[in-house]
């Protein structure tokens, strides 16, 4: 199935009426789960009722063409074909698979990004452990906070293996120059992999925008889908230079003989035999609803609240966003001056308002680099109305002015 996308402005109170549930909370943390619409969660239910009605093989059986569109949508979102898409249990998972599918000299160099999500930079610390790897940070711009494409480009030789980079970090809201970064001059054999976990259902990107070779997103950030399920693109470059995942499933290999096997030549190489059809179906409704609705329109929304939300954290005096609205942020990052983050952040919580901090567990080169422990952050959806967005600051400034009486007294 093929969906054409709406040029159309998007109806903001119809986007969220489509929301799965009715409550009191206030959700402005699309960054670390968003709200299914109710599409998803219908679909999901269906299929979980269908396997307790003649067993998950025969359901399986007769959802296959659904399957099959699910893959054709997901490649129309990334911009490829069907054979150059992966499904995995989580993004960070096929990116490690990705990468320890690539054969690699020994001391080849890996330039990564400062604020590279940890859970990709953990599989490449194991590597250069083992000694197979050297590890160099590309430099970044510190008024911008995007990543200096002229000083990293002097680091690119004929070592270089990999370029490694999110389109937008887990706790800094600024777009990182992918495109500049893939259009630098590097080896053949380098690939550029770029985690779009925070991109992918709010910015209309995919691996022939950016110049990706390896594209990783979960299903459950800004497309709203399921847990557990994740995607990947690979470009035809990636195909031919990857090569056997490091855990080989029939899904993706076949035994053709007593001591013989053949692996896939496409991505579907790099995906496992067992999944959750139910959750899989529920990122196939999700993609199409994103479809439906069009993500550059999802965008504009988005886009909108988040100027709202930046011009009146900006009017409470104890607070600093880090984020220049200018600079188009996928989501805000502040602190304040008078409560911790993980303070502010329960203080929001029991007003019923669903947010994050990110501390250095999660981002422990870049936060270190800025001088901070951890931020607070907030990133609404379309389906976030501008009263949610009011009695968000109306909580902040409450929780504030209760603080700064606690030091007065």
């Amino acid at each position: 199935m093929r969906i054409a996308t709406p040029r159309t402005p998007l109806d903001a109170g119809s986007f969220r009426a489509q929301t799965s549930g009715v409550s009191n909370v206030v959700h402005l943390n699309a960054a670390g789960a968003g709200l299914p619409p109710r599409i998803v969660t219908e679909t999901v239910i269906e299929h979980l009722g269908r396997e307790a009605s003649v067993g998950p093989h025969w359901a399986a059986a007769q959802v296959r063409e659904r399957l099959d569109a699910v893959r054709t949508n997901v490649a129309d979102m990334l911009q490829c074909r069907p054979h150059n898409i992966a499904f995995g249990g989580s993004a960070s998972h096929l990116w490690a698979m990705a990468f320890l599918a690539m054969p690699l000299r020994r001391n080849a160099r890996i330039l990564v990004a400062r604020s590279e999500w940890a859970g990709n930079l953990l599989n490449l610390l194991k590597q250069r452990r083992a000694g197979t790897i050297a590890i160099d940070v590309m430099p970044v711009d510190e008024r911008s906070g995007q990543i200096d494409v002229e000083r990293a480009a002097a680091l690119i030789d004929e070592r270089t293996a990999a370029i490694c980079l999110p389109v937008v970090a887990s706790g800094s809201g600024v777009r990182q120059p992918v495109e500049a970064i893939a259009a630098l001059p590097r080896p053949e054999q380098c690939l550029l992999f770029v985690d779009a976990a925070q991109a992918v259902g709010q910015m209309p990107l995919g691996i022939t925008s950016t110049g990706a070779d390896v594209m990783v997103a979960p299903s459950r950030k800004w497309l709203r889908g399921p847990r557990g399920e994740a995607m990947m693109a690979l470009s035809d470059r990636a195909l031919e230079r990857l090569g056997d995942p490091p855990i080989l499933s029939q899904a993706g290999s076949a035994w053709t003989a007593t001591d013989q096997y053949a692996t896939r030549t496409d991505a579907l190489r790099f995906e496992t035999f067992e999944f959750a059809v139910a959750g899989r179906l529920g990122l196939g409704a999700a993609v199409e609803h994103a479809l439906r609705h069009g993500v550059e329109n999802i965008r504009d929304v988005i886009r909108a609240r988040l100027a709202r939300l930046h011009a009146g954290l900006s009017a409470i005096a104890d607070i600093r966003v880090f984020e220049r609205i200018e600079a188009d942020p996928a989501f805000l990052t502040f602190a304040a001056e008078t409560l911790a983050p993980a303070e502010l952040n329960r203080h929001l919580a029991e007003a019923n308002i669903a947010t994050a901090i990110v501390d250095r567990q999660y981002a422990l080169a870049d936060l270190e680099a800025r001088g901070l422990s951890a931020v607070n952050r907030i990133a609404p959806h379309a389906y976030t109305s501008e009263a949610e967005i009011d009695r968000f600051l109306e909580a902040m400034s409450l929780a504030l002015r209760r603080a700064r009486w606690r030091n007065a007294s």
